[in-house]
């Protein structure tokens, strides 16, 4: 499994306010953030970002088995990233559970701007550069050229809402989204309000997924980092 590739290491404010979370929909929704399996060897090393690289066979493999999971989960709508690796995920989660499919561009991976395609250790070398500036402002910041975790999270949260919202009068309220790290790291970054280290060390590995529940109360997070709804 790829080791990811981390912003510098930030300190935690425990004075500071909590981030303000993202609003309830007052649907009752369940939410489920599924992430793409492992990608192929070659790009293993690789600050891939919104690239669109293979999967590698095993990928398949746990794709398929993801998939499987969760075929008695009765989802209203899968709503899937266009890049390859999301898509088959997509494409089979709606074939095993009779879920419609939209193809949604907004759930694409982060664009990391021009350190895309950057090795590993020159990725790091460069975040180790942008230190001050990342830590002054982690939200919003996108030295790189590319996404804001701010940018990222709008254009996700979006697809969120208008999914849910087409369940609106339909007796199932679960959907799936199946899509990237980062977009799942910020939907429940901003749902449940984490604070930036919180942030950073949140886990959603190949091939797991986190459920968000929109409680009258606000978002919680039930599950993270699941191979399956009964993991």
């Amino acid at each position: 499994m790829r080791i990811l590739v981390r912003p510098p290491e930030i300190p935690d404010d425990p004075q500071a306010p909590a981030p303000e979370r993202a609003p309830s929909l007052g649907l009752g929704v369940r939410v489920w953030l599924l992430r793409h399996a492992e990608v192929h060897d070659d790009w293993q090393d690789t600050a891939y970002g919104n690239l669109d690289v293979p999967l590698s066979p095993e990928g398949e493999r746990e794709t398929h088995e993801l998939a499987a999971a969760f075929a008695r989960v009765p989802f209203a709508r899968v709503a899937s990233s266009p890049l390859a690796r999301a898509l088959l995920l997509g494409k089979s989660l709606s074939q095993t559970t009779s879920a419609p499919l939209v193809v949604d561009p907004r759930l694409r991976e982060v664009s990391r701007g021009d350190w895309q395609g950057l090795s590993r250790a020159e990725f790091r070398d460069r975040w180790e550069g942008e230190r001050d500036a990342f830590a002054a402002d982690p939200w919003n910041w996108k030295g790189h050229g590319g996404e804001s975790d701010a940018e990222i999270f709008a254009r996700a949260f979006a697809v969120l809402v208008e999914t849910a919202r087409a369940t609106a009068d339909a007796d199932l309220r679960t959907i799936a989204l199946t899509t990237h790290y980062n977009v799942i790291r910020t939907l429940v970054t901003r749902a449940v309000g984490l604070r930036t280290r919180e942030s950073f060390t949140f886990r959603n590995d190949t091939a797991r997924a986190s459920l968000l529940v929109d409680e009258p109360g606000g978002w919680v997070l039930t599950r993270a980092n699941v191979a399956g709804p009964d993991a």
